[in-house]
């Protein structure tokens, strides 16, 4: 967090876990953006319903999924669960891509888009 600080462009920098209570009121944000989080040793699936809350109704939640590790079908239970009780719906996905390929082609990942109901 303090080097982010140092770059002095972040109007406003907290620093929360994902996996627990995130402290924003519900339907607090228009749309989220979850980038290199989900993956192992990182947020767990449960992370989902804590950002459905925060994303107002008919915001978008777009997130990254490292999809060459076991944890991807965890993931995608959740993500299908929380589609399943008309918590949200797929907009978008990507197919898996190299998002380092130069540095570490193995590591593959996933793109979501989904809208909050």
């Amino acid at each position: 967090m303090t080097v982010a600080q140092k770059k002095g462009v972040y109007k406003d920098l907290q620093q929360m876990i994902l996996g627990e209570h995130l402290d924003f009121s519900d339907n607090y944000f228009s749309a989220v953006v979850s980038m290199g989080v989900f993956t192992e040793n990182h947020a767990p699936p449960e992370s989902f319903d804590e950002l459905i809350r925060i994303t107002k109704p008919g915001g978008h939640i777009v997130f990254s999924v490292r999809s060459d590790t076991g944890l991807n079908k965890v993931y995608q239970e959740k993500q299908d669960a929380l589609l399943r009780e008309g918590k949200w719906r797929l907009v978008e996905s990507t197919g898996e891509f190299q998002c380092l390929p130069q540095a570490r082609p193995e590591v593959l990942n996933q793109v979501f888009v989904y809208k909050v109901s």
